[in-house]
């Protein structure tokens, strides 16, 4: 029966004659080398194990196939984007404003989009309007 890497580094460690320390330690020595050499074969196993896979013909395959499949979805969705970004609730004021703040129902700032002078009450565009108080 062969053995493992593991199990040699662990005997190297235990019944080396040229040991300096107390064979307890050497123990433990041993059996952390030989946990470590253990864990990198089955890493090394795992890693080969799934280059295998990926890159078998029918995972390609697979993998090609969700690609092209997902390139349509992924255009539509772009192109909803497009259109959406192009859209907007209420054009922006590019003037001045009267830049008066409120909070709203629900606690946010807002403020009023009208001119700077205006006579009637505060309005943020939105629907939320509020009483001067001059």
């Amino acid at each position: 029966m062969k053995r493992s890497v593991a199990a040699e580094l662990f005997d190297q460690a235990a019944h080396d004659p040229a040991r300096r320390q107390d064979a307890m330690s050497a123990l433990f020595t041993g059996l952390a080398t030989a946990a470590q050499a253990a864990a990198d074969e089955r890493r090394a196993r795992r890693v080969a194990a799934r280059a295998e896979r990926r890159n078998r013909p029918e995972a390609v395959a697979a993998r090609s196939a969700a690609a092209t499949k997902g390139w349509g979805t992924r255009r539509r969705r772009a192109a909803e984007n497009a259109a959406r970004d192009g859209w907007d609730d209420q054009p922006r004021r590019t003037g001045p404003v009267c830049d008066e703040m409120n909070h709203n129902s629900v606690g946010c700032e807002v403020f009023c989009e009208l001119d700077p002078d205006h006579e009637e009450d505060h309005d943020d565009g939105y629907g939320t309007t509020w009483p001067r108080e001059d």
